[in-house]
């Protein structure tokens, strides 16, 4: 939304976002026309054991489709943010490639891009063991913004 309209948005913050899949596999599994409708949820990428994530067990291909266009979308207006950006990333993600970080980071326009890896937590990183630090580094961002 910031790349789609950069006039209205003061700043940005990203956690554990995907610009690229680096997944020849599921390429193949959503081009393929004998994919069935569903395809296994992705779930509970989380390293807390007491943290569990309410989701789907399927997810309908054309969900998955729909993903693939909207990492796209999202690539190609990413230089078109000109607000202060935070990139965090799980080092340690097993859905979405954490070379996703320096991906994000290379393509946004802004100014000013920090970028923080999470050392403790999946992919479900905000209900995870960094959620604590997540919000903290969030709100410091927020407040550097705000001062401005």
């Amino acid at each position: 939304m910031a790349g789609k309209y950069p006039d209205v948005f003061s700043g940005a913050i990203t956690i554990n976002a995907c610009i690229q899949f680096e997944s020849p596999d599921l390429a193949a599994i959503v081009l393929d026309a004998k994919t069935p409708p569903f395809l296994p949820g992705v779930a509970n990428d989380i390293k807390d054991p007491n943290s569990k994530e309410l989701a789907y067990t399927e997810a309908p291909l054309p969900a998955f489709k729909e993903s693939y266009a909207l990492t796209n979308v999202t690539r190609d207006l990413l230089p078109r943010i000109k607000c202060p950006t935070l990139i965090m990333h799980s080092r340690e993600d097993h859905v979405v490639n954490p070379s996703n970080l320096r991906a994000i980071a290379g393509l946004v326009g802004a100014n000013r891009v920090d970028t923080l890896w999470l050392e403790d937590s999946y992919h479900v990183a905000t209900i995870d063991n960094d959620k604590d630090f997540i919000c903290e580094q969030a709100c410091r961002f927020i407040r550097s913004i705000a001062d401005r």
